[in-house]
Formats: structure tokens, C-alpha cells, sequence
């Protein structure tokens, strides 16, 4: 067996406990970055997420240059729409499932406002009468 030499003579497998060795003190320039880091990422944890919200007017996107026909405020305007007649139903079920929104349609789709919105779907379009 070889012996192995231990600081202050210590041996841990006799059960001896050594000291601890001197811990160094941060340096000013240390702290003062740590202490800035800490400071930015509380300004950026209190500022929350940008508002990236999609706003709808029926079925229009609202832009900076104006009112754009988009599927998605046509599909949240099909479940608002939806919502106002009892069903309990939501934007993303109806982006998600294509056979709710043609259910939908074909329902309610006689409503004035999904004139736009179920077009194809429509009570007149899949049964025009002869």
C-alpha cells in the first residue's frame, strides 16, 4: 500500500476533519458586475412580454397601415360568434378542427356577421336552391 501525504498530516480515512481552506473575498470589480447583472435581469423580469396580441375587428386584423382580412380574425370571429348563440367554443378549436368550422358554418353560418367568415360553408352555399 502507498502512503499518501495529507496537509497538517491529516489522514481522512482516520476520521480526522481538517480545516477549510481561507476563501477569497470578491474583488470590487466582481461584485459591482454581479450586482449589475442581477439589476438588469430584475428590469427585464419586471417589464414582462411585449405585447405581440393579434387585435381583431370582426373578421380584420388591425396594422399600422390599416384593416387586412386575415383567417385567423375570420376564425375568431366564426367562435365569437358561436359563443353568442351557446356553444362553448374557442379561436383555437376552430383554426385547429376544420370540421367545427364547417359545422359551425353550416349551423350558424346564416348569421350576418359570418357572411365573410363562412363564405364557402354557408347555409346558401353548399344547398343553393334550384
Amino acid at each position: 500500500m502507498v502512503a499518501t501525504a495529507f496537509p497538517n498530516g491529516a489522514n481522512p480515512g482516520a476520521g480526522s476533519i481538517s480545516p477549510l481552506p481561507a476563501r477569497r473575498c470578491m474583488t470590487h470589480t466582481t461584485q459591482t458586475y454581479l450586482a449589475g447583472c442581477a439589476a438588469a435581469l430584475i428590469l427585464v423580469m419586471a417589464t414582462g412580454p411585449a405585447a405581440a396580441r393579434i387585435e381583431c375587428r370582426g373578421n380584420f386584423q388591425v396594422t399600422k397601415y390599416g384593416l387586412i382580412a386575415t383567417p385567423y380574425c375570420e376564425e375568431e370571429q366564426i367562435a365569437f360568434v358561436a359563443r353568442s348563440y351557446g356553444q362553448k367554443v374557442t379561436g383555437s378549436q376552430v383554426r385547429n378542427d376544420p370540421l367545427l368550422k364547417v359545422y359551425l358554418c353550416q349551423t350558424i353560418g346564416y348569421d350576418n356577421r359570418l357572411k365573410g367568415s363562412c363564405a364557402g360553408y354557408g347555409p346558401d352555399s353548399y344547398a343553393p336552391g334550384r
